[in-house]
């Protein structure tokens, strides 16, 4: 009789897979976790930058006021709830068109706006940035200038920096800054 070659892993190698595997599951979900929501972090604040890009250039394109509104249906501007923003609408306010429309990606971020932008009324409706027709931007129905912040953060606390703060500018100047504001408090008013 022959003997049959049989091979195969032992036990002690099969614990030793196992246990650096546990290892690496350990280490590695966590830090994957938090890339997923500092890039939703990030993904947010672009698409709420490129929205009031959107606004600017249809206001000097169309040659009107466009406005930039917080939304709960996406269909009219109303007034935001003080947990924060939850949609936003590009409209044109002389015949109410709803040009673009979003809502925040994630339940985990938070969208707050400076007092600046908070006591910009349109309308009786507060939190209204309008762009006139040369771009520039204003306060609701004021021509007052608003420099305002609307600052998107996230409350997954492992992220650093947890916030984006999305700066107005009266020139219609826009930008991203990132900052760490523990707790996603609401932004103060630009300088």
């Amino acid at each position: 009789m022959q003997k049959a070659n049989i091979s195969g892993f032992t036990l002690i190698e099969v614990m030793v897979t196992v246990a650096v595997l546990a290892i690496v599951i350990t280490v590695a979900v966590p830090s994957f976790g938090n890339l997923l929501a500092a890039n939703r972090l990030t993904g947010q604040s672009n698409e709420l930058l490129g929205a009031l890009a959107l606004a600017r250039n249809e206001a000097i394109k169309q040659n009107q006021d466009i406005v930039f509104c917080h939304s709960n249906d996406l269909l009219v501007c109303e007034n935001a709830p003080a947990a924060g923003w939850r949609g936003y609408l590009v409209l044109r306010p002389a015949d109410n068109t709803v040009i673009a429309a979003g809502r925040l990606s994630s339940a985990n971020l938070i969208l707050l706006a400076s007092p600046a932008v908070n006591n910009s009324t349109r309308n009786n409706v507060n939190q209204v940035i309008r762009f006139n027709p040369q771009g520039v931007v204003r306060q609701g129905n004021q021509e007052a200038v608003l420099n305002g912040v609307l600052r998107v953060c996230t409350n997954v606390a492992s992220i650093n920096p947890n916030s984006r703060d999305i700066q107005l500018r009266s020139g219609g100047r826009v930008r991203i800054v990132q900052i760490h504001n523990a707790g996603c408090n609401a932004p103060a008013n630009l300088a």
